[in-house]
């Protein structure tokens, strides 16, 4: 990837039958930040005006009028979402003494299926005592980064309710950990994603994070905040920042009257040019989740970029252009172990990968076209080639009694996985020349077989299926180094499915099919959070490959033919090109 430029203008272990029963509403006030009316060309640092989600000015209601413990320990897992006025909604459940000692945990287990059984009280205590076991299913965890991790299984606490003196229950011991409902989760959080460095450092690629929700007008500056305070955690060493360490905004994100959200950083270095515009890229792609606005960048008050002192997404959008899709490429598919271009034609790929002088059981194409990577048949199982379009593919020290097809890191790089094992690469030097390794799978997969494997376009992460689950990972390191960083099951999916294969449908979303007849093809986000399943009409298992094109179009095969769909929404029809089912189409990636 060359250097850019600006230019112009539901896993459920626990208990499926429990249900959620009570919701509690909070109204939060609108909170109005001060405007700009005008920016000098230079200024003395000011102190920073941070947001505290915590201390965000709300009325908050009480908990209903004689509410009994049951119903009062389950209205506190959907208070506790939100976190306006120091928890103050969560606070008014409980006694006074605890009210003004409880500490909040920094992170959220989000959770589902919240249940109340009633248990008998300690010995000796009074009637003015009741125990409630509070029961629920785990999603995740949000971390103190507002990045979403996910969790499975059931989690059970003991609580105890006490009566107060004017007649209400109130909540003496709350969990430690600070529960709360999904459906409390969605309404007070959002989800952003937030712009770092590639692993060529120089594009984009979003990390998916969550701020509070309200009040509206402060979601800016905790986007800028996330910005400032690096990737998540999850993905530190695979993506980095064009910020310097110290930065800092002098104030919070503000709106001036022109409707301009202004963005004044300090401490910045000196930062050269190209910096300047990495910057301004991760900036305004941040920002766009929460903002239509155009966005002032400054610098102590001056134009971070003095040839474009405002910009909308459109001038930064080169900087993730690369990261996308698969552009305009009308993708391949292997067809009676040859290669054919996946068109209204069906033509031999040019070469001996297109001619049959090759056995190519499975194939990839490197994201610009450039590059094919084949596993073909060779005697005793399968080995590697890997070469240019068209021409002759090198045979590689990489192969075993089965490959997985091919996934590309940029162009000179290479992954599959070894007879479910082993992860081997292959990487090109400046010479020409290729050269070999493997990455340790232990932390990844264990001793379980991984039967799939796709890295992201922008390089900075990859999906794997492992034993028939999703686990992402990020990737750290160069050639000769390489580490999977954090791997993190995404156990979010229904319960009763198997994963047979994924790919990358963006940058910050998967799509998997299984072995279900019912839920043929899932979609998930990146962090395991949001599932949502595609039809099953037309589809007949088994599902032999699935992969996606230009527009997010999805296409998987099965034994009739090759099918399309552009969403959740969309019915599956059958692809109108002359190749038929069994066959394995792939994109560039």
């Amino acid at each position: 990837m060359g250097r850019r430029t600006l230019g112009g203008t539901m896993t459920d272990t626990g208990s499926g039958g429990r249900r959620l029963r009570t919701l509690v509403a909070v109204v939060v006030a609108m909170f109005v930040l001060a405007s700009c009316a005008a920016i000098p060309e230079a200024s003395d640092p000011e102190a920073i005006k941070r947001v505290d989600e915590a201390n965000t000015p709300a009325e908050v209601p009480a908990p209903p009028e004689d509410v009994d413990p049951l119903a009062l320990v389950r209205n506190f897992a959907d208070a506790a979402g939100s976190p306006a006025n120091d928890y103050e909604a969560a606070r008014l459940h409980l006694t006074r003494q605890t009210r003004e000692q409880w500490q909040p945990p920094r992170e959220l287990l989000i959770v589902d299926e919240v249940d109340t059984i009633p248990q008998p009280p300690p010995p000796g205590a009074p009637r003015s005592v009741q125990m409630v076991s509070l029961q629920v299913d785990k999603v995740g965890r949000l971390k103190a980064d507002k990045s979403f991790v996910p969790e499975s299984g059931s989690y059970e606490v003991p609580v105890r309710v006490e009566m107060q003196p004017n007649g209400q229950w109130r909540i003496a011991n709350p969990p430690p950990e600070l529960l709360v409902s999904r459906s409390a989760f969605e309404d007070n959080y959002r989800p952003v994603p937030v712009y770092f460095l590639d692993h060529t450092r120089d594009g984009v690629v979003p990390d998916q994070r969550y701020v509070v929700a309200q009040p509206g007008p402060a979601q800016p500056s905790r986007v800028i905040e996330l910005l400032n305070g690096g990737p998540s955690e999850g993905f530190r060493g695979a993506m980095d920042t064009a910020l310097p360490p110290d930065a800092v905004t002098k104030t919070n994100v503000s709106e001036a009257e022109d409707g301009a959200l202004v963005v004044n950083f300090s401490d910045l270095g000196r930062p050269a040019p190209e910096v300047r515009r990495l910057i301004a890229a991760q900036v305004v792609l941040s920002l766009q989740g929460v903002s239509n606005a155009r966005v002032r960048l400054l610098e102590d008050g001056t134009p971070l970029l003095p040839d474009t002192p405002e910009l909308r997404p459109a001038d930064v959008a080169q900087f993730e252009s690369d990261n996308g899709d698969a552009g305009a490429s009308s993708g391949l598919a292997v067809v009676d172990e040859r290669l054919r271009v996946l068109d209204d034609n069906a033509a031999p790929v040019p070469g001996p990968a297109g001619s049959g002088e090759y056995d190519v059981v499975r194939a990839g194409q490197s994201a610009d076209g450039s590059r094919l990577a084949a596993a073909v048949r060779r005697p005793g199982g399968v080995g590697l080639r890997v070469g240019e379009y068209g021409g002759t593919l090198q045979e590689l020290p990489i192969g075993g009694v089965q490959l997985t097809e091919p996934t590309w890191r940029g162009s000179s790089q290479v992954w599959t996985v070894v007879d479910s094992r082993r992860i081997a690469y292959a990487v090109q030097g400046r010479d020409g020349n290729w050269s070999t390794g493997e990455v340790d799978s232990a932390e990844l997969a264990g001793d379980r077989p991984i039967t799939d494997l796709r890295i992201s376009r922008d390089g900075t992460r990859l999906a794997a299926v492992v034993d028939g689950t999703i686990v992402v990972a990020g990737i750290v390191g160069d050639a000769g180094d390489l580490r999977l960083y954090r791997p993190t099951p995404l156990t979010g999916g229904p319960s009763d499915v198997t994963i047979t294969g994924v790919e990358w449908i963006g940058d910050d979303s998967l799509v998997a099919m299984t072995s279900s007849s019912g839920v043929p093809v899932l979609e998930t986000s990146v962090d395991g959070f949001q599932w949502s399943s595609y039809s099953s009409a037309n589809l007949q298992q088994p599902l032999t490959a699935i992969t996606v094109g230009p527009g997010r179009k999805v296409v998987v095969a099965d034994n009739s033919g090759l099918w399309q769909a552009t969403g959740d929404q969309d019915l599956w029809r059958l692809l109108q090109v002359p190749i038929g089912g069994g066959s394995i189409p792939f994109f560039p990636g």
